[in-house]
């Protein structure tokens, strides 16, 4: 009792001299006391994680083990997605990598737009409207060898293949032909936002994570609660009708294809300008003056190294970009993007503010180089992160747009570039993520000191 009186009176002390600190200092001072009288406390541990510490895949100290390993996968997807109907139809192929010391003789998929599903568990509502059958496959394979629907088990978001056998160290193709529609309503990070704008995340069946403390992540989705995905590598090619546009964590490999050269000069001048370009505008758009006139157009994108892919979609949105040199070393930059519906005004400066957050990531906290060559911020129907994208409400106040720019932005580092398994620990990542509305505010605009 005595020693808890004395931490209660050193972290009163604390307290009083905190406004005299910087709001980061504050935090980094309550981090440090916290540590401090909380090592001595022994906290119990999972006995999934014991196990990996005897395997030496994990360690106490939380650095990984020397035999840590995790699994991937290469995915190939081609899509076709007709914005009337909202039907999302094509193929993936998945070369999965079995890292692991096991023979995985089950496979396990996620189907996440089965959250819609007639019959799925759900902890968020869902409009009547919006309820479906859920991902419809129409043919599988594994390595040439077609798999009917006997051997698969469907239940919710989840799909167990059985009947595979992946050894240690081994590579299995995976090829899926599959459809749904998108949500017309109850957005829940993915749907459509108005009649000619839609984000679309979570859209191919994907491998589940199989790792040295779960074994297969069969955590089903059901709402509110995020995701734990592998790393990958995605190449995707994306058609739909010529007149709308496409915006993705990919790289777009072909923009002299998809775009009048008009626009794919300003995004080329962007990438190398401090300064903000209007690269799609209002009068832009007016004149039709920006995708390539064909009937359709098929956008190819690819990204590497990331934990999922999601893309946005829009004919009537305009684009203010930027770029910052977020590597002195290397001199590499990043390109910060804003898509929003002009009528939305409150959005003019985000372009500014994300930059803004990018460079303060990069130079202030924590110092490391953006990870990544661009970031987008999309104007839609949610506050919600996703590899290299942003899906952000048109909020009115200022104070609003500059802090929940600055918190969905830092989700590049955390959860994506750390590869925080959501599902189990969302903390990890809203914590960080939640500090930053409080530190890079004032930062951005000193009118808003705290």
């Amino acid at each position: 009792m005595l020693h808890l009186f004395r931490s209660f009176i050193c972290f009163a002390k604390i307290l009083k001299a905190v406004h005299l600190l910087k709001p980061y200092q504050s935090v980094f001072l309550l981090i440090m006391f916290i540590g401090k009288y909380s090592s001595a406390q022994e906290l119990p541990v999972a006995r999934s994680v014991l196990k990996a510490y005897s395997k030496v895949t994990r360690s106490k100290g939380g650095l990984s083990g020397k035999l840590y390993w995790q699994n991937t996968g290469n995915y190939n997807i081609n899509i076709n997605f007709n914005p009337s109907t909202r039907e999302l139809s094509g193929i993936v192929a998945i070369d999965y990598i079995n890292n692991s010391p096991d023979t995985l003789k089950t496979l396990v998929f996620k189907l996440y737009p089965n959250l819609y599903k007639n019959d799925a568990m759900r902890n968020m509502p869902v409009a009547p409207g919006d309820l479906t059958t859920g991902v419809h496959i129409s043919s599988m394979s594994i390595d040439g060898n077609e798999y009917d629907s006997t051997r698969c088990a469907i239940k919710g978001t989840n799909m167990h293949l059985k009947g595979s056998r992946i050894l240690p160290g081994q590579k299995a193709h995976i090829a899926i032909n599959y459809s749904y529609t998108l949500n017309k309503g109850s957005f829940i990070r993915t749907g459509q936002i108005d009649s000619g704008a839609f984000f679309i995340a979570y859209f191919f069946p994907r491998v589940a994570v199989y790792d040295d403390i779960d074994g297969w992540n069969e955590y089903p989705y059901i709402g509110k609660e995020e995701f734990y995905n592998d790393y990958g590598n995605f190449k995707v090619a994306i058609t739909l009708p010529g007149k709308y546009e496409v915006w993705a964590t990919g790289n777009l490999e072909n923009t002299q294809e998809v775009y009048k050269p008009n626009i794919v000069q300003r995004i080329n001048n962007a990438e190398l300008s401090d300064s903000i370009t209007d690269v799609i505008t209002t009068d832009d758009l007016n004149k039709g003056n920006v995708t390539q006139s064909n009937q359709t157009n098929t956008w190819r994108f690819e990204a590497n190294g990331v934990t999922d892919f999601a893309f946005a979609v829009s004919d009537h949105y305009m684009w203010r970009s930027s770029s910052i040199m977020v590597d002195p070393s290397t001199k590499r930059r990043t390109r910060v993007d804003a898509i929003f519906n002009p009528v939305h005004d409150a959005y003019l400066p985000v372009a500014a503010y994300a930059r803004k957050t990018v460079e303060l990531i990069s130079y202030h906290f924590p110092a490391l180089p953006f990870p990544y060559s661009h970031e987008t911020i999309f104007d839609g129907l949610d506050a919600m992160e996703y590899p290299r994208m942003v899906n952000n409400l048109p909020f009115r106040e200022k104070k609003e747009v500059l802090e929940f720019t600055a918190h969905e932005v830092f989700h590049a580092l955390f959860p994506f570039y750390v590869g925080i398994n959501e599902t189990k620990y969302s903390f990890m990542d809203e914590g960080w993520a939640t500090m930053t509305e409080f530190l890079f505010p004032p930062l951005i605009d000193s009118r808003h000191a705290i």
